[in-house]
Formats: C-alpha cells, structure tokens, sequence
C-alpha cells in the first residue's frame, strides 16, 4: 500500500513536472516571437512583406513548441492520455466550434476562396482581407456605415467557420470588375435620344479601359468556371416610373473604384446638360 501511495506521488510529481515545462517553453517561444517582431518592423522593407515575414516566423514558432511539447513528453504516453483526458472533458462544447474553424483555416489555405488583399462578402459583410489564420481571418470593413462600398475604418474578426455557413462572394478572383448601376432620372418632357447619346458617351469614357483586360479574364477564368459574358460595353436601360423617366447606366468598374467612377461621371454629366433645355433632370 506504502509503495503504491510513493509510486503515485511521483508520478504526480513528474507530470507536474511537464506541465510546467510546457508552461516555461511556451513563455520562451513568446518571447522570442514578440522580441523577432519587433525587429520586423524596424525593417526597411513594405509593409506585404514585412506580413508575410510575420505568419512565416508565426508558423516556425509553432512548430518549435510542437517539436518542445514532444520532448517534454515523449516518455510519458500515460500522463499524455491522462492530460488529454481532463482537458476534453472542460472543453467537449468549446472544441466543436474551435475544431471547425480549424477545419475552416484548412479549407481557405487549401481550396483559396480567398487570399490577403482580396475584397470578399460574407455573412452580410463586405471588407477587404488583411489577415488570415487557422481559426479566423480579419477585414477592413467596407460599405455598412458608408455609401457605396467604401471603407468604414473598422476591423471584422471573422471565424473562419463562416466559409460553411453561407455564400461567400469573392469580387476579385476570377473576373476582378464588377457592373455598376447609376440611376438618372428625367422629366417626361425630355428629348429622351439625345439624353441616351449623351450620357452613353460619358459611361464609355470611364469604362472602356476596362473591356480588352476584361474579355483576357473571361477567357483565363472559362477555363476554370462557367463564366461567359457576350457583352462588355456599356449599356443604358429605359423604363418609365413614378411619372419620370429612369435611365439605368450600366458598365464595368474596378470594385475599389466604383464612389470614384460615380462621382465622376456625375459631375460630367451635370456639366454636358446644363446648357440643354431639352433635358432635365428630376
């Protein structure tokens, strides 16, 4: 009884031990990660690559712990399960959500619905990728709180789980420009043709650098997805409304561009008619 009761006080003696063994390295491997940051931003270099510099150091420490956790423990399979054991059962409900957002972290490394830079939407949330993760990834939020899609300031935490949850649009992967929709609304009286010349006129100035690049994607991303589209020019759409006319100026933008592209080609058009009887606006 004696020696049993000695054996089971050194055994808790080592395992108590490893733990704070494990403690300690991890303390040393954050050290040195913070201490290596540091010197990243004292780097010349732009800011991509001092992020890329970053997850890379972020994974070779991980690693390092991984490889310190082994060698603190390679002889103690027992104390391992036993260890193991009495996380899992403080944690059964937590691990479901981590484990799928581990599992999300997998499927956006490996399948790329998306990359760092890319402007996505998901779960009703548009912003741009500035960082991802194994378990979540963040964006600079754009549109919400401003109009047309520009950035708000704010940062989103997303967990990566959301990649299952729902659609998620990716409005640079593939074809990189989207179509853009401005309404322009004129009184009934106005000579509707010259109206339509006008402003097509204008919509095409701002976009037809787009169409030849545009049409190279197209080709490049049918190899890979169902996209086919028979027409990249500009168009105006007419239909009669609320006793007005409404005019629907369709063309290609760059995504990060569409409140610039708008502004400008208002102020063009409020330029072109206002020496124009026939045409007024509502």
């Amino acid at each position: 009884m004696w020696l049993w009761i000695q054996e089971q006080i050194i055994h808790s003696n080592t395992m108590i031990n490893k733990i704070v063994y494990s403690i300690i390295s991890l303390i040393i491997i954050l050290i040195l990660k913070q201490y290596t940051q540091k010197l990243i931003k004292t780097m010349g270099e732009g800011q991509e690559r001092k992020y890329k510099h970053r997850k890379v150091l972020s994974g070779i420490y991980a690693v390092l712990y991984l490889l310190c956790l082994l060698i603190i423990w390679q002889k103690s399979s027992t104390s391992i399960l036993t260890l193991l054991g009495f996380l899992s059962a403080g944690f059964t409900i937590a691990i479901r959500d981590v484990f799928v957002n581990l599992i999300g972290g997998l499927y956006i490394l490996f399948a790329k619905p998306f990359k760092v830079g890319e402007r996505i939407e998901v779960a009703g949330q548009i912003g741009d990728v500035i960082d991802v993760n194994l378990l979540h990834f963040t964006m600079l939020e754009v549109g919400n709180r401003i109009m047309q899609e520009q950035s708000t300031g704010r940062i989103l935490h997303m967990p990566n789980m959301l990649v299952f949850s729902g659609p998620l649009a990716n409005y640079e992967t593939g074809f990189k420009y989207i179509w853009n929709e401005m309404t322009v609304k004129l009184d009934l009286t106005s000579d509707l043709e010259q109206a339509k010349v006008l402003f097509y006129e204008i919509i095409e100035k701002y976009s037809s650098d787009y169409i030849e690049e545009a049409k190279k994607q197209i080709e490049t991303a049918s190899k890979q997805y169902l996209i086919c589209y028979n027409n990249l020019t500009p168009i105006i759409y007419t239909e009669i409304k609320d006793g007005a006319i409404w005019l629907s100026l369709r063309y290609l933008c760059e995504p990060r561009k569409v409140r610039v592209t708008e502004n400008l080609i208002w102020e063009e058009i409020l330029k072109c008619i206002q020496d124009k009887d026939n045409i007024k606006l509502l």
